[in-house]
């Protein structure tokens, strides 16, 4: 026999064999049917869409902000200054052409995430295996912790539609096999394109901005030196265009962001400083545990649902995710550009957001806009991984993982669109408010009452002012929730010849109405002390010394906490400034008066959404108990909606 015969047979053999290994088959497989399945994707995409869709608006009131923003726009002309300025611009023609047509404006959300997935598919239908590629776009195409959104006026879906398309003019440009160089001078568009798409971006969501981060990251990885310089020079001329721009047109315009609300310990209470190193530490710690602990398994079915006020953290699982994505990053690194950048770019989107965003936030839409991405990368990294000529005998864990994910997510899609397809039948026949709880029914027939019966011109305060507006069509003021007063105003306070400072603790069972009320003091912890023990809040009177007999003959008796020696109280208060609310009855009521206030809408917003615990959203009960505490006439109940969980409206009849 010929040697050399023997030889070729042997390689013949070996390249048959290799040929018909599991991996080359599924691969094939899903190339010969990427038509079909990409079709099947985009039909389940929209199936998903239209069977999650939801009609009513969002109870955090965001998505309403969007809409009475593009309103504002259409109208007055007037820039989005708080939030992603260009989501509302974009959506002001439809607004101001077909008014608040909720299920025409979600429709642009369902739409964007669509064209997403679509796109996201042909960025890297060359550049990434089918055999990776199309189960992630079906797996996409199911998952309805995405297709959630459709349903609403969010900003994401806008947000998921500019990052695909910002992914598909930079797969297009740099994630090519031919190596190819570009100069500024004939391709300096290409440049331009990137630069405005990461600029709208950051114009959608804050966190957009980092996309330039993420493709530096990505030149300097691949030594990509001048289009690191180009990409780098485009955004900057891009951005600061805009700025100019902004500058002429409205020059009154503010910042959508304000980046010391996101470097400060609380984004609410600048007064308790700004964050040190330690402290992002530990918030970047939380947020991962939230987002790749709870959110991301339950996205990829490997957890079921959590209620929406629980999560359901381990730090086992987030290590375990860390891991993941440290080995499919090393798996695809140097063999797989389109791969290696979606590494890149969600490690730098997501570490940037977990630095940033306090963890208390903790909402599922933040990661969500990213997980599509995610998804391709984890598996083209499991895929390469299992690829490894030491354990390519284990690629039939790749498979196992696939059907696991997909079963894992139908599961609480099924839930999900069971649960939903009842609330949105009723929807369609006619009950608009079908599927909320009796607190939300209430509240928006408060609101649509006093449009009907209330003076036209009488300006009433909403907890949710722009969720009021969107069902009635009439402008309500906010909720005057942070109206405080300062410390200094509690250092110009002193015992005198005319008056004694009277600080009493508070107590559930003893109210001491009185018109020489000055400030109720509260703290977020047991922080204050009188007579050496701690308190949660404090009522501080100003008493006329002609009237401190009187006063202190009233309480005789009385098992109260109380005390006469106002200056070590006061160093109590400064050192613990930053735990501190001060609430002024008097500035509250001037705030009434010099803002017209007529009316208050008094609902019972549950603090735990999903049950009636009898605990709900105060902050206007406690703004009209704290001016009623000192006067006690001026407010005037004037209709109730609602038995349980009701919703009153009262007028304010100030006194003069």
């Amino acid at each position: 026999m010929n040697p050399t015969k023997k030889i070729h047979k042997g390689k013949e053999k070996k390249t048959e064999q290799a040929s018909t290994s599991l991996y080359d088959k599924l691969n094939l497989f899903f190339d010969r049917n990427q038509k079909s399945v990409l079709i099947i994707s985009m039909v389940l995409s929209v199936l998903m869409s239209i069977f999650l869709f939801d009609v009513k608006v969002s109870l955090s009131g965001d998505d309403s902000d969007y809409i009475l923003y593009a309103d504002s726009f259409w109208k007055k002309f007037i820039f989005p200054g708080f939030r992603g300025p260009l989501y509302p611009i974009v959506l002001s023609p439809l607004v101001g052409i077909f008014g608040m047509n909720l299920v025409l404006l979600k429709s642009l959300s369902a739409i964007s995430i669509v064209l997403s997935v679509w796109l996201l598919y042909k960025s890297f239908k060359d550049k990434i295996d089918a055999v990776i590629l199309m189960p992630a776009i079906f797996l996409i195409s199911i998952c309805s912790y995405i297709f959630f959104y459709a349903g609403y006026t969010y900003s994401e879906p806008f947000f998921m539609l500019i990052q695909a398309l910002f992914i598909y003019f930079f797969s297009k440009y740099y994630l090519t096999d031919v190596p190819v160089s570009y100069s500024i001078k004939t391709d300096w568009r290409k440049y331009l394109i990137l630069g405005s798409l990461a600029l709208c971006m950051g114009l959608t969501r804050s966190i957009g901005y980092a996309v330039v981060g993420a493709a530096i990251l990505f030149f300097i990885v691949n030594c990509k030196w001048k289009d690191l310089l180009y990409m780098l020079s485009a955004s900057i001329i891009v951005f600061g265009a805009f700025q100019l721009f902004k500058m002429i047109v409205w020059p009154d315009a503010g910042s959508a962001y304000d980046i010391n609300r996101y470097l400060a310990k609380d984004y609410y209470n600048l007064n308790q400083g700004m964050e040190d190193l330690p402290g992002f530490i530990e918030r970047f710690k939380e947020n991962s545990l939230v987002y790749l602990s709870n959110f991301l398994y339950q996205f990829m079915g490997l957890m079921g649902e959590t209620p929406s006020n629980y999560m359901n953290v381990d730090p086992i699982r987030t290590i375990l995710m860390y891991v993941l994505f440290a080995i499919c990053l090393i798996a695809v690194f140097r063999k797989n550009k389109a791969l290696l950048f979606l590494g890149l770019y969600i490690g730098v989107m997501n570490f940037v957001s977990f630095v940033l965003l306090q963890s208390n936030w903790g909402q599922d839409r933040l990661i969500m806009i990213y997980y599509p991405l995610i998804l391709v990368f984890l598996l083209g990294g499991i895929c390469y991984l299992l690829r490894i000529e030491k354990v390519r005998k284990l690629f039939f864990v790749y498979p196992i993982v696939l059907v696991v994910v997909c079963f894992g997510t139908l599961s609480i899609t099924k839930n999900r669109i069971a649960r939903n397809i009842p609330i949105l039948q009723q929807n369609i026949l006619g009950d608009q408010l079908y599927g909320l709880t009796p607190d939300w029914q209430n509240f928006i027939k408060a609101s649509q009452w006093v449009t009907k019966n209330l003076d036209p011109a009488a300006k009433i305060v909403s907890r949710k002012p722009s969720i009021s507006k969107v069902y009635t069509g009439r402008d309500f003021s906010g909720d005057p929730q942070a109206l405080t007063a300062s410390l200094e105003s509690l250092l110009q306070l002193k015992n005198t010849d005319e008056h004694t400072l009277f600080i009493v603790a508070e107590n559930n069972q003893y109210s001491f109405q009185s018109p020489f009320f000055k400030y109720l003091i509260g703290a977020k912890s047991k922080s204050l002390f009188i007579n050496n023990q701690a308190v949660g809040a404090a009522f501080l009177y100003v008493i006329p010394n002609t009237e401190v007999d009187n006063f202190m003959q009233s309480i005789s008796g009385l098992p109260i906490n109380y005390t006469l020696d106002y200056e070590p109280f006061y160093e109590n208060c400064k050192r613990e400034a930053g735990q501190l609310r001060i609430f002024d009855p008097d500035m509250m009521m001037e705030y009434l008066i010099n803002n017209n206030i007529n009316y208050l809408l008094l609902a019972q917003l549950r603090i735990d959404s999903t049950q009636n615990t009898g605990v709900y959203l105060n902050s206007i009960h406690r703004f009209v108990w704290y001016i009623s505490y000192k006067y006690p006439n001026v407010f005037q109940l004037t209709h109730t909606v609602g038995k349980e969980e009701p919703c009153e409206i009262v007028q304010f009849v100030p006194q003069r």
